[in-house]
């Protein structure tokens, strides 16, 4: 791997881990000023729906849509065409987000009634929603001329600024409600004070990127007319790649749905588990893939299979590296992360073990899930996103028909196994589709991943150790945050120094 793809990734990855800490301080500044009552409930249905637009409509698709296009036309047309089209996209987005923000606005009574029709019950939580949503519903305009803007600096091989554009926007939203209403009294209520955080966090995304446009001296602006005849490539990317997003939703959805059906509070130990597992998934499997994809596309864009093969196999050690232990630390730990991390007051020992079972079963398809986000980056930068759309589709058939065979038997665990083992099936069928492409991986991937395999197992062992010590069971204290971390510290060394031993050592080109 290059040594400038290795310093990007450990540039987003630790950007990605201090956004991820900054959401979880942004919930509980949300949860100690807005509580769990009303107000919350309002501000989450508010919020949610701008979010929602942004994953369909914005950040979720346009980087995807946008890199692979504009690097191809950079490759055989020069870099002035190529800055071209992003000032025709920048320009069609402008106009197209604007006139459903304008939408967003005067429907947003029906829109928060469609969202949360219960709130209708209540004349009082309805309004509030209301007056919350027409609030935030720029966000959607905002985050998606920053992701735009992203998209041009990834393609252009800078990545910290678009990295650091999450962690900006949770500043504002724990900055300006501690600082406007805690602090100072610049707003009545709390939850504006929260909403015009995300309006400010999503301005304060677009000016981050705009430093280092300047500095690299792109000339970026509006067009009079947007008629570059790439641009309509991009926008059947971005539809395709919507629709793919919107399958990701719709999988989420039947979860919370089936585990509705169960015991109290499997909807809880789900979303718990979920949160943990996202920590390494940013870290490492989004962290390399946002940094690959440039490289990808600018090799596609060049018809130079050899080096598609090479720079995927590289993502996917790259990515694996780190998943395969840590599936194992999250099989055996998994009960003591959640009794340091969240055993007080409500929240005690059975619902660790239930979160815990929840993580252990989502566990079981990190790494798939890690390999299936490289893979999935392949096949945008071949521009096969409806490749993507359609093993998205049957990753979600499959997920509802194992949900419903395991839920009888395993409970909600039954429901993170079965969202692991679509995802297994999901990154097999990419897998194959890549490979039928001509994009192969050599012998040398296959030995690596076995000895990454029994490093963990070992790793395992040495893990067993710690819990035979049951240093977890009295919740958050010195010595549990102390064996907790030293086991994390002790498998860890373990495991990368018998890859060390076995000759795996980092070769920067």
């Amino acid at each position: 791997m290059k040594r400038s793809s290795f310093k990007n990734i450990a540039t987003v990855g630790a950007l990605t881990g201090m956004s991820r800490i900054l959401g979880f301080v942004r919930d509980m500044v949300m949860a100690w000023i807005l509580g769990a009552g009303f107000l919350m409930d309002a501000f989450i249905v508010a919020f949610r729906i701008p979010n929602l637009l942004r994953r369909f409509m914005a950040e979720g698709t346009v980087s995807v849509a946008f890199i692979p296009v504009f690097t191809e036309v950079r490759e055989k047309d020069g870099l002035d065409r190529a800055f071209a089209l992003t000032r025709d996209m920048l320009t069609f987005m402008l106009y197209a987000l604007s006139a459903v923000v304008i939408l967003g606005e005067i429907l947003s009574p029906a829109i928060v009634a469609a969202m949360a029709p219960g709130f209708l019950r209540n004349s009082e939580v309805f309004a509030v929603a209301v007056h919350l949503n027409n609030i935030m519903f720029p966000f959607i305009l905002l985050i998606g001329i920053a992701s735009l803007l992203m998209g041009l600096l990834n393609s252009m091989g800078h990545f910290a600024a678009p990295a650091g554009a999450p962690v900006l926007l949770n500043v504002f939203m724990i900055g300006v409600p501690v600082v406007g209403y805690v602090m100072f009294p610049l707003f009545p209520r709390p939850e504006d004070a929260f909403a015009w955080g995300v309006v400010l966090g999503g301005i304060a995304q677009i000016l981050l990127q705009l430093i280092p446009i300047r500095a690299m001296k792109i000339p970026l602006g509006l067009s009079l007319r947007f008629t570059h005849p790439r641009l309509g490539q991009i926008l059947k990317l971005m539809g395709v790649a919507a629709i793919g997003a919107s399958v990701y939703q719709l999988n989420v959805f039947i979860g919370t749905l089936l585990a509705s059906l169960l015991a109290a509070g499997s909807v809880s130990f789900l979303y718990y588990a979920a949160r943990i597992l996202e920590l390494p998934l940013g870290l490492f499997a989004f962290s390399v893939s946002n940094v690959m994809l440039p490289e990808l596309s600018t090799a596609f864009a060049r018809s130079d299979t050899e080096t598609v093969a090479r720079l995927t196999g590289e993502s996917l050690l790259a990515v694996l590296i780190f998943c395969i232990p840590a599936t194992i630390g999250m099989l055996m730990l998994a009960e003591p992360i959640f009794a340091v991390l969240f055993m007080r007051g409500a929240f005690g020992m059975e619902d660790v073990r239930a979160s815990a079972y929840a993580l252990q079963m989502y566990a079981v398809g990190l790494s798939a899930i890690g390999a299936a986000r490289i893979l999935t980056q392949t096949l945008y930068a071949m521009q096969k996103p409806q490749v993507v759309v359609k093993t998205a589709w049957i990753s979600l058939g499959v997920n509802a028909v194992c949900s419903l065979a395991l839920m009888p038997v395993m409970g909600h665990g039954g429901i993170a196994l079965a969202s692991s083992l679509s995802t297994a099936v999901q990154m097999i069928i990419m897998y194959r589709i890549i490979a039928g492409q001509g994009v192969s991986f050599g012998r040398e991937i296959w030995l690596k991943l076995l000895r990454m395999a029994g490093a963990s197992a070992v790793m395992g062992v040495v893990l067993f150790g710690f819990l035979r010590l049951d240093f977890w069971q009295g919740g958050l204290s010195l010595a549990s945050v102390s064996l907790l971390l030293a086991s994390v510290v002790a498998g860890g060394g373990v495991y990368f120094g018998l890859l060390w031993a076995m000759g795996m050592r980092p070769r920067l080109r």
